[in-house]
Formats: C-alpha cells, structure tokens, sequence
C-alpha cells in the first residue's frame, strides 16, 4: 500500500506532508516508507507538516512522537511545522509528554534550525 502523505525533498530535509485525517493503518505505512527514505537520503532532518491536519486522537499522535523518537535515534532531526491551535490544545489536554518535541510554524524556520 502506498502512502498517501507525501514526502519530498528540499535542501537537506525530507519534508512529510500530512493532508489527510489520520488512522493507524496510514501511519505504519507512512512510519515504514519514511524511515525507509531517511535510511537512503543524506539529509539533517525530517519535517513533519501538519497545517493540513485538523484533529488527531490520543494514540495516533503518540505514534508520531515515537516516529520522531526512532528519527532522532537514527541520528537526523525531526521537527513538527505548522500545527494548529486546536491541535496543540488537543495534545496538551491528553497529557502526552511532549518535551523533547520541537515545533516552529513555517518550513522556512524548520530549514534554518537545520543549518
């Protein structure tokens, strides 16, 4: 099955764009082509872009915070671009432990942060 959120390359980031609602079975399939990509690309970071996505439960946000944890141990940076309002009061109400997770509102800031 093929993923449909789509992931690209600019500079020396892999960009993951979320536009669609999310499910677990999207996830894996977006967990295995990604961590496939980064395992052939010679890239700093992986951006994960979520201005598209407008609500997200418990469970599928923890599997993307342990993406970003199985990005960072294979030694690139991840960085969350673009969440909404509601989206962040949605993840701080469910108690997910989200401190080592890093955020800026636009890829620009995300492709600096990379240099």
């Amino acid at each position: 099955m093929q993923s449909v959120i789509s992931i690209s390359r600019m500079q020396q980031a892999l960009i993951a764009s979320i536009q669609v609602d999310l499910s677990l079975s999207v996830l894996k399939v977006f967990e295995d082509e990604l961590l496939t990509a980064l395992g052939r690309e010679n890239i700093r970071g992986v951006l994960i872009e979520m201005s598209g996505l407008k609500s997200c439960s418990r469970v599928e946000l923890s599997r993307l915070l342990q993406l970003s944890y199985a990005i960072e141990v294979m030694g690139r940076h991840c960085i969350f671009v673009g969440i909404r309002p509601g989206l962040v009061l949605g993840m701080l109400d469910t108690g997910l432990d989200t401190s080592h997770m890093v955020s800026v509102s636009s890829i620009e800031q995300a492709l600096e942060i990379l240099k």
